[in-house]
């Protein structure tokens, strides 16, 4: 197993960086999405959309967390990265359950949404974004053997297959009107992010165990 290299300033700022431009685009096309889904009633577009804007919280975090490593403040570090892994695996799990039980609802209701040509330009253009920024994150979260960065990069990875699914929804839907689409896939995306979500807090548990056991 290769180990981590030890994380430099550059790679902190560019850790920074990488973080508040996840939190612009998130913030911006989230905020959209999650608005357009309210009115159109499309379940994997609001997915998309909280998953978004959970990201960027998460990333929020992270800000501060390689902020006080370029600062020197190890410790207070350290405090960021727990809190930020933390969070992605709980953020992993919610949007698992609302999702769920959502898909669950409308398939068992035979759902009343609609598809917009608004909202399916909005999804497909995280496509265009989203996964070379997961990729970079993920890169480098290896590279400085960052588990809340790593947890991030899959945190943006899955708004990468939510927008793939919310784009085949929509599309279906309003070329075809399949309806049942919409809740099926994003009920596919659910089990996919609570095993995430399980995986990544199940490490933060491993690591504080590991920590207080040390101290």
């Amino acid at each position: 197993m290769v180990e981590p290299l030890p994380e430099s300033p550059s790679d902190a700022r560019r850790a920074m960086r990488l973080s508040a431009f996840t939190v612009v685009w998130n913030t911006i096309v989230g905020g959209t999405a999650v608005a357009t889904a309210i009115s159109t009633g499309s379940l994997a577009l609001i997915g998309f959309g909280i998953n978004a804007v959970v990201d960027s919280s998460v990333s929020v975090l992270l800000v501060w967390r390689f902020h006080a490593e370029d600062r020197g403040h190890a410790e207070r570090a350290e405090r960021a990265e727990a809190r930020a892994e933390r969070l992605a695996g709980v953020a992993f799990l919610l949007i698992a359950v609302y999702l769920a039980v959502q898909s669950i609802r409308t398939l068992a209701t035979s759902g009343n949404s609609h598809s917009t040509t608004f909202g399916i330009v909005e999804a497909a253009a995280a496509l265009l974004v989203l996964p070379f920024l997961a990729r970079a994150k993920y890169t480098l979260a290896l590279r400085i053997g960052s588990r809340a960065l790593r947890a991030d990069s899959l945190l943006t990875a899955s708004g990468v297959a939510l927008s793939a699914v919310a784009v085949g929804a929509l599309i279906l839907h309003r070329a075809f009107g399949w309806w049942w689409v919409d809740p099926s896939s994003a009920l596919a995306i659910a089990a996919i992010l609570a095993w995430q979500g399980s995986l990544t807090l199940r490490q933060w548990a491993s690591s504080l165990s590991s920590t207080s056991a040390s101290g």
